[in-house]
């Protein structure tokens, strides 16, 4: 007997409703969930929590992490979830900052989040310069080829950031990209100890950019913050402008409760 039109919209709303009930679940997990642990909590089988989950991973709801296998809200999500607000108040915090930095070197200032393998621009500052990188928010860029993502390994525990390093897949993306996984663990090494990373033409030919992480009360890096400029104007002044971002995200950490950051 075929399913009547009414029955098939119960269906789809209690499909809806589970996996809404998912997402708030996964948005009010700080370190995120796993499988076992939204089935328990939304008193569903783990069969059907999988299934649900493929599905807002495929659309770009969640994300699982492949280092602990747990769901973290993905950048459609953030509308949605106490994750969001979390975004907002640190858009908040740093938009002066951000904005100082635009005044101050007239350059591009962009202010983003990991996402997997990839950095997402969240904000955007455009300087006055005609000359200037071009980028819009929600663009997505590799970890290991830019400065706002280097900064983000750097900054990870010795050996949590050996690890990532060493899983980062290196692609030649100009004559200048390292690909070589002992060269780029010693460029995050020595961006740890200097407080910046510097993307010297290795995502994009001509464009020098500068990065720092942004930690939170835990120490841990919650997003990450970049100067980006034509390498002709940023290359002779990339120590004066990387310090200067240094300091912004030292000066936004604090903010967010990092007390080590001085």
């Amino acid at each position: 007997m075929a399913a009547s039109p009414e029955n098939g919209s119960r269906a789809t709303t209690r499909t809806l409703l589970r996996g809404l009930t998912l997402l708030e679940m996964i948005g009010e997990a700080r370190d995120g969930a796993t499988v076992t642990e939204l089935a328990a909590g939304a008193e569903l089988d783990k069969g059907t929590v999988s299934r649900l989950l493929g599905t807002l991973r495929d659309a770009g709801w969640a994300n699982q992490s492949p280092e602990d296998r747990r769901y973290r809200l993905a950048g459609k999500a953030l509308a949605l979830s106490h994750d969001y607000t979390n975004r907002v108040d640190l858009r908040a915090l740093a938009m002066p900052l951000l904005s100082k930095l635009r005044d101050d070197w007239d350059e591009t200032v962009h202010l983003g989040v990991i996402e997997g393998q990839e950095v997402v621009y969240v904000e955007r500052l455009e300087p006055k310069a005609t000359v200037r990188v071009m980028s819009i928010v929600g663009q997505r860029m590799p970890i290991a080829s830019t400065a706002m993502g280097k900064a983000f390994l750097s900054v990870l525990p010795e050996e949590e950031r050996t690890r990532r390093a060493r899983e980062q897949e290196l692609v030649r993306r100009t004559e200048h990209s390292i690909t070589d996984h002992d060269e780029f663990l010693a460029d995050l090494v020595r961006s740890a100890k200097r407080g910046y990373a510097i993307d010297r033409e290795e995502n994009d030919a001509e464009i020098t950019c500068v990065g720092s992480a942004v930690t939170d009360v835990t120490g841990r890096p919650t997003a990450t913050i970049s100067v980006s400029g034509p390498s002709y104007r940023m290359k002779r002044r990339v120590a004066e402008v990387g310090k200067a971002c240094a300091e912004a995200a030292a000066s936004i950490s604090r903010a967010l409760g990092d007390a080590t950051q001085a």
